[in-house]
């Protein structure tokens, strides 16, 4: 054996004997101080029950965990070289011991839970703890033990698997047997192989030429797809549809700086419900005016525009115009308001005469 793997396994056998002696020695000073007048269930917020019952499930759990990896690594071994037998018996000897010793832990603990099934002295939780930080090194160490013995067996096997699939992949020849398929001529000392085509670059081409047929087909031949030029204006028409959903889902988001005129049937069948609902009672049907002004013709007081409108509705005007906003969300402004500004002339005397200064061509 190593002198390094000497070392290893002589600090090991003195860690294991040093936590049989730390498990049996119940009343040892703990290695960390506590506060005298609070114990550790108590800073924990358990019960004594409850901490004694998660720290022996815990250790008990590990102990198992030790035995498995234990037994895996005797396997494991007996595959090793004569040289390597004495190095596992060493090894094997060592997890025995961490097992017994954590089996007279568990059996000690079980002569404690007797006494302490209302009190758990915190003696007794660094006991545990010093415990299971050893099965926990010991774990790590039988882990290294059948990582190292493994590799041995499963490395070599990932090189030579990774090499017939380079191979395969290349179609290449061995370079010893490159003279089969060295060619004849010569130019000037220059000598030529005469290798196949990598399978993965020409099944790759052939994937391109079927690639290339059915696009072929499919945009130009039975235009299923959509071109360029299609795609880009369903995108838009997407986008613009989009646009117009989340605004109707925000009204609020709509204001005199960004409102549009609206001329969609939807839109304006929209607005014509709200004009008959809020604006019939002073600018009449078909907004001949009443109380107030005809909103068909293009003299305006305040603005004839969508901006001045949507701006009159939902603020209101100085004439008794009623300020709307707290009543109709801004996205039914922008409807009522485009309904208005699509409305047919209506002369007087059906229409009422012209009022304002404000001349919109």
């Amino acid at each position: 054996m190593k002198s390094s793997t000497k070392i290893i396994l002589t600090c090991l056998t003195f860690v294991l004997l040093f936590s049989g002696i730390t498990v049996y020695g119940q009343d040892a000073t703990p290695a960390i101080p506590i506060a005298a007048d609070q114990t550790m269930y108590e800073k924990f917020g358990m019960t004594p029950t409850q901490l004694f019952a998660l720290m022996v499930t815990f250790t008990l759990l590990l102990v198992g965990f030790v035995m498995s990896l234990s037994s895996s690594a005797k396997n494991i071994l007996e595959f090793k070289s004569s040289k390597m037998k004495s190095g596992s018996k060493i090894i094997l000897a060592l997890v025995g011991l961490g097992i017994s010793s954590g089996s007279f832990a568990a059996d000690g603990t079980a002569t404690f839970v007797k006494k302490s099934t209302f009190s758990f002295p915190d003696e007794a939780f660094w006991a545990f703890l010093i415990l299971d930080i050893i099965l926990v090194m010991i774990i790590l160490y039988l882990k290294a033990i059948i990582k190292n013995v493994v590799s041995e067996y499963t490395v070599p096997h990932k090189f030579i698997f990774f090499k017939n699939l380079n191979r395969k992949l290349n179609d290449s020849i061995p370079v010893e047997q490159e003279s089969s398929i060295l060619m004849d001529h010569d130019y000037d000392g220059i000598k030529e192989l005469d290798n196949n085509l990598p399978p993965w670059w020409k099944y790759g081409f052939y994937l391109t030429i079927v690639w290339s047929v059915v696009y072929l087909f499919y945009y130009q031949v039975f235009e299923i797809g959509n071109l360029q030029a299609a795609e880009y204006q369903a995108e838009m028409e997407a986008g613009d549809l989009a646009e117009a959903e989340y605004k109707a889902a925000h009204p609020e988001l709509i204001t005199a700086e960004n409102v549009v005129l609206l001329e969609d049937q939807a839109s304006i069948s929209q607005g014509k419900s709200i004009y008959t609902t809020y604006c019939f009672a002073c600018h009449m049907d078909e907004g001949k005016g009443g109380i107030g002004p005809n909103l068909t013709d293009k003299n305006w007081i305040y603005g004839g525009d969508i901006k001045g409108v949507f701006t009159t509705i939902t603020n209101g005007a100085q004439n008794g115009m009623v300020a709307w906003k707290e009543l109709i969300p801004a996205n039914e402004i922008q409807a009522v308001a485009s309904y208005i500004l699509n409305l047919e002339y209506l002369a007087p005397p059906i229409g009422k005469a012209p009022q304002g200064d404000n001349v919109v061509e």
